[in-house]
């Protein structure tokens, strides 16, 4: 098939090399010096497109991409203030859109065990939810888009947990490198929170592609789990993935709907 790329950063290039690894066409790349080139006759001509940018610049690049007949894959968070206002493009002019926060396979499936295992907590009110992301020195928002979604998960599934809250951002270096997320939790002055809320604690850590550990806490014992990316091939390989899944159709869809289909 015939991919575009909009964002031509690490993940683009990681993107673009996973693609013709699968045997793909890479036939229009959209960076922040040739923008213009979304309404070009090349960009046009791709199953799908695949967009990596900037919160700011997201649903602009998603609704031009749509007006030029292109499905997207939008793997670009932080914009949910324009979610509705995007949607509604895609919509108007019959294109197709799928944007989540992770596009890993492992991410979300491990996201499914995340949902079973807080609707299982349900029934044992012993047990409360506390999360931890860890990602690389240059991210600098938190928590995390799968974090919140993870959290979003939680709250869906689980009657004693109603909100999620932001516990701050801890830099890892040799001061604390040697604790354990929970020891520098401990240590760590937290803001006052609801007690049915989920405590969601960041770390920055060197060049970390991304950590999340979910832990479910007892006064006996601790039930965790964690997925650990190993490097951006994961999000890259999701994400091709789900161009192929998107590629001749209409709507706007999740990655839920995605995997389902996939499982």
């Amino acid at each position: 098939m015939k991919i575009a790329l909009i964002g031509y950063g690490k993940m683009g290039h990681a993107i673009e090399r996973i693609a013709r690894e699968r045997g793909h066409e890479i036939v229009s790349v959209i960076d922040v010096n040739n923008n213009a080139d979304i309404e070009g006759e090349a960009f046009a001509s791709a199953d799908a497109a695949i967009e990596f940018t900037t919160p700011a610049t997201a649903p602009d690049n998603v609704m031009r991409a749509a007006a030029a007949g292109v499905p997207v894959i939008c793997g670009s968070t932080g914009w949910a203030a324009r979610r509705d206002e995007v949607e509604k493009r895609v919509s108007e002019v019959e294109g197709a859109l799928l944007a989540s926060s992770n596009f890993s396979i492992g991410v979300n499936v491990f996201n499914i065990v995340n949902r079973k295992l807080a609707a299982l907590m349900s029934h044992l009110p012993q047990y409360m939810p506390h999360m931890y992301e860890t990602h690389h020195v240059h991210k600098l928002d938190h928590p995390s888009g799968t974090a919140i979604t993870l959290a979003e998960g939680i709250i869906a599934e689980n009657e004693r947990v109603n909100s999620w809250a932001d516990e701050g951002m801890v830099w890892i270096d040799e001061t604390n490198a040697s604790k354990t997320p929970q020891e520098i939790e401990a240590s760590i002055e937290k803001p006052a929170m609801e007690p049915d809320a989920l405590p969601v604690l960041s770390f920055r850590e060197g060049e970390v592609p991304g950590t999340h550990t979910v832990d479910w806490d007892s006064p006996v014992d601790c039930i965790s789990i964690t997925h650990r990316a190993k490097s951006r091939d994961g999000f890259a390989l999701g994400a091709v993935m789900a161009a192929e899944w998107i590629a001749g159709r209409k709507g706007i869809f999740t990655i839920d709907e995605m995997m389902a289909e996939l499982l």
